[in-house]
């Protein structure tokens, strides 16, 4: 595979090599493995990081990307080659843009067929991705109805979050404080950094309304890497916060793998070379195994 791809980009030939196929149905006895991709920009507007290009993605019912894919990800052709990568215009392929994929709403939605804050369900699951670069980390105006919309009318068992900036981090009692230890963009005013929001008072309860039902609740942000590849916290609802992002120049880079069954969803970080050295469904699913 890392051969073929190589000489496919060195021939100048774009093409759907890691995620065009046709994906299988999932079945009420068999899981459904999602994979999760962020900040896979390097310094140059060139390529992405190196061992993306080695993930099959094939492997994966779906393919949840955290933003910043490129250092301008909308330039030129860059994004021609970003699409034969990740398969843009897919139902299977959500992207939550960051502060380097900066390009109008109808830009976007012509690329991928998709607005900038959209959901798509499947299983037992309804994922939402959301539009942290809208307005400086809140979420409001005709997004914010939106994505309360969906929450109050999901009839889903679990709810998957996808979002560039970790905007749930802020006025947090305890993940306040660790905002510039883990994130990309520190806390600050500005379109990198985690700016303060209107999380904690106007999201986060209809979050915990819907737990008090039983549904699961995974939060999903993009802007790490730098600093750390991933970050967990499960709070005292049960509500569960995650971050997970590529440096380049980092040797142990992880991938955020999450796996839905029937009863439950479950997600592990994985190192990217174990990913990619063991690439059978059989090892995916054995990451989940108790």
């Amino acid at each position: 595979m890392r051969n073929f791809i190589k000489h496919m980009m060195s021939s100048g030939i774009l093409c759907c090599v890691l995620s065009c196929a046709p994906l299988s149905q999932n079945n009420n006895n068999s899981s459904s493995t999602y994979i999760f991709l962020s900040h896979t920009r390097t310094s140059t507007n060139d390529r992405i990081f190196k061992k993306v290009y080695d993930l099959n993605l094939e492997l994966y019912e779906m393919t949840l990307l955290g933003g910043d894919l490129g250092v301008d990800s909308f330039q030129d052709d860059f994004i021609n080659h970003i699409d034969s990568i990740f398969n843009l215009k897919s139902k299977n392929t959500l992207w939550s843009v960051g502060n380097h994929d900066v390009t109008t709403n109808e830009n976007f939605k012509n690329l991928t067929g998709k607005n900038k804050y959209h959901s798509y369900k499947t299983n037992n699951t309804t994922f939402i991705t959301l539009d942290t670069q809208d307005s400086l980390s809140n979420i409001v105006g005709k997004q914010k109805q939106y994505f309360l919309d969906i929450l109050k009318n999901t009839s889903s068992k679990n709810i998957i979050i996808i979002s560039h900036k970790l905007i749930f981090m802020d006025q947090h009692p305890i993940m306040d404080g660790q905002i510039n230890k883990v994130c990309n963009g520190p806390k600050g005013k500005c379109d990198y950094c985690h700016n303060r929001n209107n999380f904690q008072h106007e999201i986060y309860p209809e979050l915990v309304k819907l737990k008090e039902k039983g549904i699961n609740i995974i939060w999903i942000g993009g802007d790490l890497g730098y600093k750390t590849s991933s970050f967990e916290y499960k709070d005292l609802n049960g509500i569960i916060f995650l971050g997970n992002g590529f440096w380049f120049k980092n040797k142990e880079n992880k991938v955020l793998v999450l796996s839905e069954d029937k009863s439950s969803i479950k997600y592990k970080f994985v190192f990217i070379d174990s990913l990619i050295k063991n690439q059978t469904k059989e090892y995916i699913n054995h990451l989940f195994e108790e």
